[in-house]
């Protein structure tokens, strides 16, 4: 059990030690610091409630397309993004990885 939990902090540490797991952090932390970029974010997120709300009404839709559209034109917001995918794809992998390896121990 051991060997099982040394493998999977070697697995966390390696994600976390990546750049791209750096620059997610980094680039957050500089998010947060950034009010315009916080209330649009609050903005869109408060929008999207109700457009769920208004069973998906498209002038609801519309405005949440162009906040959409505001935030993306945020060059540190979409490098966030790119960031973020590799680190998702990294754990996804793991994730993936450890599904067949239980899989193939159960039900083989």
């Amino acid at each position: 059990m051991e060997k099982l939990y040394k493998a999977v902090d070697d697995v966390v540490n390696y994600i976390k030690l990546s750049d791209e797991y750096k620059n997610c952090v980094s680039l957050k932390d500089k998010m947060s610091k950034n009010q315009e970029l916080i209330l649009l974010i609050e903005k869109i997120k408060k929008i999207q409630k109700e457009y769920i709300k208004n069973n998906y009404d498209n002038n609801i839709k519309h405005e949440l397309d162009k906040l959409n559209n505001k935030l993306e034109e945020i060059p540190i917001y979409n490098i966030y993004l790119e960031n973020l995918k590799k680190v998702n794809l990294m754990i996804n992998y793991v994730r993936d990885e450890l599904n067949d390896y239980f899989y193939k121990l159960f039900n083989e």
